[in-house]
């Protein structure tokens, strides 16, 4: 396969490394085909930051040489996300001046993006990622989202800034390159991938929201006319859920963590009476003892409640027709979309990718949108990478040859 033709999606979460390597297919417009997946334990993270650099590399190595086996192929750059507490987003509005005001070009648009980002109030320890159009107002009136070849003389550019802490971001990027990984090749917020993969542009468009339920963190993101809206990401997650069952019924996390995937319900309503057969425990060489599904649905439903209200804060004065999706693997337990459906009163249901090929009977899950999304979402990079060059070289006299140069935050 060309080298070009290969991009990976790098999903380091708190409890799991997932790598998803993609063919693309440049005959059908980037479309991409699965050709290899790759899983690790997570180590060395807290709450979606790195906290041990050595222990987070030895994970990633473990999660991409799995994922080249399959695919048999070598991993030389990948699309990488970030989550934590850290990351946060803010509406920034930019002025411009149009140059000539019978139509406003693609460089109109620019200056006032820019604008936009560079009044945006960023704060001490905080690097900007993502500078996403919103939308746009020409002359005080006219609100459009694609203002070129339109008439003005002022345009006026509202644009959503997404930052992260520096030192999260260089402790990340260290990782990466302890593992041997020659580059990366973008830098994507995690809720924003999850939404790539998961969310349909009408969806976007009406108003949506995502929450991606992850081990220690839960990832929330809006959109609004095909726009980003809000980005959360607060401290809770399924790992929270599991430490609860391991203290009430005084067992080990991975006994929990099994009954939680197995016999877990989010709901207490959503047990039935015709299941009420006991839950046995069993731990080492000790007698067996059992508790009830309903027991365990009430430990499990105290904690979900709480993200669930947590979610609510972030959403509740938002219109949403199109309701809210759950993605990430806790987004799967028995009764969660009823119970969001009654905290929430909106219109729930569990986020899948989106328009898989290949090997989707590996990665048809939830827990997969957020490494599926980092590869489209590096894709589409590409495709508007190379229809600016393709521009660029259209506008030059002798059809010359650009360079294009990437500053990663001046790492």
């Amino acid at each position: 396969m060309a080298k070009g033709t290969i991009i990976t999606g790098l999903d380091i979460g708190s409890s799991k490394i997932s790598a998803v390597v993609c063919h693309t297919i440049p005959s059908l417009d980037g479309q991409m085909k699965i050709i290899g997946v790759g899983a690790a334990n997570s180590k060395g993270l807290r709450r979606g930051v790195v906290v041990d650099i050595n222990s987070t590399a030895e994970a990633i190595r473990q999660a991409i040489s799995e994922a080249e086996l399959m695919a048999g192929v070598n991993i030389e750059s990948v699309c990488l996300g970030i989550s934590g507490e850290h990351v946060v987003g803010q509406t920034s509005r930019g002025v411009i001046t149009v140059k000539n005001a019978s139509q406003i070009i693609k460089d109109d648009v620019d200056r006032a993006v820019q604008s936009a980002r560079s009044i945006a109030p960023i704060p001490d320890g905080q690097d900007i990622l993502h500078v996403l159009e919103q939308n746009f107002v020409i002359d005080m009136i006219t609100k459009s989202n694609e203002p070129i070849g339109m008439p003005g003389s002022r345009l006026e550019a509202n644009a959503y800034i997404i930052t992260a802490n520096t030192s999260g971001i260089q402790s990340l990027l260290n990782s990466v390159e302890s593992a041997d990984i020659p580059s990366v090749e973008t830098l994507t917020v995690s809720p924003l991938a999850s939404a790539k993969s998961v969310l349909k542009r009408d969806e976007r468009e009406v108003g949506i929201a995502l929450a991606d339920i992850g081990d220690q963190t839960t990832d929330i993101i809006v959109y609004k006319e095909d726009a980003i809206e809000h980005i959360a990401v607060f401290p809770v997650g399924g790992q929270h859920v599991t430490n609860d069952i391991a203290q009430y019924l005084k067992v080990t996390l991975p006994m929990a963590e099994e009954l939680k995937l197995h016999r877990g319900c989010a709901w207490t309503q959503w047990v039935t009476e015709e299941d009420s057969n006991p839950v046995p425990i069993t731990m080492d060489s000790s007698p067996p003892r059992f508790i009830s599904r309903l027991e365990l649905a009430q430990i499990i439903e105290y904690r979900m409640v709480e993200i669930l209200e947590e979610i609510a804060k972030e959403i509740s004065d938002m219109q949403l027709p199109a309701g809210l999706v759950l993605t990430g693997g806790t987004a799967l337990m028995d009764g969660l979309t009823e119970l969001a459906e009654e905290i929430l009163q909106l219109r729930v249901q569990v986020g899948y990718p989106l328009e898989l090929k290949g090997l989707t009977d590996r990665v048809n899950y939830p827990m997969f949108s957020t490494s599926i999304g980092l590869a489209m979402f590096g894709e589409s990079l590409r495709r508007e990478e190379k229809q600016a060059q393709v521009l660029r070289r259209s506008l030059s006299p002798m059809g010359g040859v650009f360079r294009i140069i990437k500053e990663w935050f001046g790492y």
